[in-house]
């Protein structure tokens, strides 16, 4: 828990700065300087403390800085001086929605939004933006119909139009996400939220050159937006731009005032680019600041077990699991599958696997997780639960590779379900005709499924493999030991089929590979003095 901030400190606060405005508040904010915010809003509320429009962008701002424990310190004072205001009760609401808690939110943000029909544009926009932006409780279609009425009210708002483009960003309806969008901006050249968000449009959608040229049209409306900075050193590491990257989290962190916000932003930045310990040396800045910070914990278990420390990395998680007990909505599906990896390294595979399943439940298009959990259950000899795993990978995950489905494959051929292993192999020949190892694995997966070599299933794909893997002259020598078990195995179906000319000449490739192979060697001798080949 954050270091809380009580509401009789807002009576101390200096004014020897220069008066400044909600306005400047607000910039402040959505400049991600939450601390010299913060100090502005004590200042208007000082001045002002009946009045709880103050209150509720305080609160948004402690909110912003990931504070929710002040932050419900503040909108409480707020509704308690100014019983009547809508926004305080949409910031209280807002709590609620946080943890995904549609019930206890609702009542409130409907009771602001009657009592503002018809007079405030402004509740209706903050209702709109309290459904569009908290994932757990969302209601796009409420947030929509808030909008259409705030934009009888107020037309010529950019605010209406730039949240308008934020509820068909989150649909993944580019165009008219960016019509929106456009509209902000033609009604406010300055507005650089709606510049921002469209490139955040065009990152979601991968279009980082599209991207990186908004981002840089907010830096031209204000050079020192700190934002963009953050988001062109997030386009630069998605494109590999590590330097250009780290260079551009350096000034977001200098522009932010290296608050702690800022500070684990770019620790986990660190972290998301294995640079560990660069990224231990900012989380060790915020601990001096606050030790208790629960962002900085999570990102302090995540780069210890990354780093090899873990030890130290289960001390940290334990701590972020007992600090959310009480409220798991704070837990990220992230926490789970560091716990889960860290109790797996720690030898405990089935806590650890328990652990997988339930960040993949939170988020189950992780697709690493799924290799992760599969290769415990591979670990533990639990290959059915492997294969199932894998099942789930190419189900839930958009990219699905040749890799993936032979791994399928491997999996349910170890579970000996050599049927199921057969169609996964034969999907991995379909993707890749042109690679050996797809037409080998699914000749082995038929001989379990032909015992005896009577049907003479495995022989086109043994048949195919050899072709190849033989023609394949480069890594040939990668594949001797396959192809002496595909020659072999030709050579007794051969024999079976009572071909003992053949079934001798493949046995003689067999040696031809490996001279001092037994089996080869004893097979053409049994073949020789066999009556069913004189």
């Amino acid at each position: 828990m954050k270091k809380l901030i009580p509401i009789a400190a807002i009576a101390f606060v200096s004014f020897s700065a220069e008066a400044q405005t909600l306005k400047d508040a607000i910039r402040l904010n959505e400049n991600e300087q939450h601390e010299a915010a913060s100090s502005i809003y004590q200042q208007l509320i000082s001045k002002e403390p009946t009045n709880g429009t103050y209150y509720y962008y305080y609160g948004e701002n402690l909110m912003d800085a990931e504070n929710p424990d002040s932050a419900k310190i503040i909108f409480e004072a707020g509704l308690q001086k100014d019983p009547t205001n809508g926004l305080v009760q949409i910031g209280l609401a807002e709590l609620s929605l946080e943890k995904g808690d549609m019930n206890t939110a609702k009542p409130m943000i409907d009771a602001a939004v009657k009592n503002a029909a018809g007079k405030s544009a402004i509740v209706l926009m903050e209702a709109a933006e309290a459904y569009i932006h908290h994932p757990k409780a969302q209601d796009l279609m409420t947030a929509q119909s808030y909008l259409d009425q705030a934009a009888k009210l107020d037309p010529k708002n950019p605010e209406v139009y730039n949240l308008m483009g934020d509820i068909y960003s989150e649909q993944n309806n580019g165009s008219s996400a960016a019509l929106n969008y456009n509209k902000a901006i033609d009604l406010d050249k300055a507005n650089i939220k709606a510049v921002l968000h469209k490139g955040q449009l065009y990152k979601r959608s991968t279009n980082y050159d599209g991207a990186i040229e908004e981002f840089n049209n907010t830096l031209k409306i204000d050079p020192n937006f700190a934002p963009a900075y953050r988001e062109l050193g997030e386009v630069n590491f998605k494109l590999r731009k590590l330097d250009l990257a780290k260079e551009n989290y350096k000034k977001y962190l200098e522009l932010s005032k290296n608050n702690t916000n800022a500070r684990l932003r770019y620790a986990y930045f660190l972290y998301e680019s294995a640079d560990y310990v660069n990224s231990l040396n900012e989380l060790a800045n915020i601990t001096r600041v606050d030790s208790t910070n629960l962002g900085m914990m999570r990102i302090m278990a995540y780069v210890n077990c990354e780093g090899g420390k873990n030890d130290t990395a289960m001390k940290t998680i334990k701590k972020v699991f007992e600090i959310t007990a009480n409220d798991t909505s704070r837990r990220y599906a992230r926490d789970y599958s560091y716990y889960g990896k860290i109790l797996a390294k720690a030898g405990n595979d089935s806590l650890g696997a328990q652990y997988i399943k339930t960040a993949l439940s939170i988020d189950p298009k992780q697709s690493e997780l799924y290799d992760d959990l599969a290769d415990l259950y591979n670990k533990s000899k639990k290959f059915d639960f492997a294969a199932r795993t894998y099942e789930d990978k190419i189900a839930n995950v958009a990219k699905i590779t040749t890799t993936d489905r032979f791994n399928l494959g491997r999996a349910w051929y170890s579970a000996k379900d050599y049927v199921k292993a057969d169609t996964a192999f034969a999907k991995v020949t379909e993707l890749n005709p042109s690679w050996p190892n797809g037409y080998f694995w699914r000749g082995r997966a038929n001989a379990q499924i032909d015992t005896g070599a009577k049907q003479g299933l495995a022989n086109p794909h043994y048949a195919k493999f050899i072709a190849l893997a033989e023609a394949d002259t480069t890594n040939i020598a990668k594949q001797k030991n396959n192809l002496i078990e595909a020659n072999s195995y030709l050579a007794y179906a051969a024999f079976v089929a009572k071909d003992c000319k053949l079934s001798i000449e493949l046995w003689n490739k067999v040696l031809s590979i490996e001279p001092t192979t037994k089996q080869a060697k004893d097979a053409i001798e049994s073949i020789k003095n066999s009556k069913d080949c004189k």
